[in-house]
């Protein structure tokens, strides 16, 4: 298997997780434990604007899709991604209008595929801008949405199971 084939081959898992988790209430999926920090709604928010940065600005060298439209429409905020933001602020997060963010979701995910469908694993070689200086696309991919998404994966299923809701993709590779 190549490397883009297996980066698409998991980056579809988080995908599916992640589409997954957006199913429930309103009050589901803004639900904050006492104690808490993060929604699922947030986890939802914050990962599909880690990937339209890494996919879109860091690794495309363009703009995020992410714009004051978007900001409009789902009535989330138009700047930032949720690194670094307190708890209050992260527990202040609602997506005011669910469809029109998985729209946005979906533009985001379209635009991963559409450069992996491109890409050859000499590709993923390339050297990108990082918090430390630079690192190699695949790394870019592995470390920021791969890894990372599948982190909050087990944030949503702790957050759905204290609901009395069911995990996303529990059984997913077992036999």
């Amino acid at each position: 298997m190549s490397t883009v084939d297996f980066i698409k081959k998991n980056l579809d898992f988080a995908h599916r997780a992640l589409t997954d988790a957006a199913s429930g209430t309103d009050e589901q999926l803004h639900f904050v434990p006492s104690d808490g920090s993060h929604s699922i709604a947030w986890c939802l928010w914050h990962t599909a604007r880690v990937e339209d940065l890494i996919m879109n600005a860091v690794i495309g060298g363009g703009s995020p899709i992410w714009n004051d439209e978007w900001a409009e429409r789902t009535g989330l905020p138009g700047e930032g991604f949720g690194t670094g933001m307190s708890d209050d602020d992260a527990q202040a997060i609602h997506v005011d209008n669910m469809d029109a963010f998985i729209e946005y979701r979906d533009a985001v995910w379209a635009s991963s595929a559409k450069f992996l469908d491109g890409a050859s694993d000499e590709d993923l070689e390339r050297e990108v801008p990082s918090r430390s200086g630079s690192e190699t696309v695949a790394e870019s991919i592995g470390l920021h949405m791969l890894g990372h998404f599948n982190g909050h994966r087990g944030e949503i299923n702790t957050l759905r199971g204290m609901q009395g809701m069911p995990t996303v993709l529990a059984v997913e590779g077992t036999h």
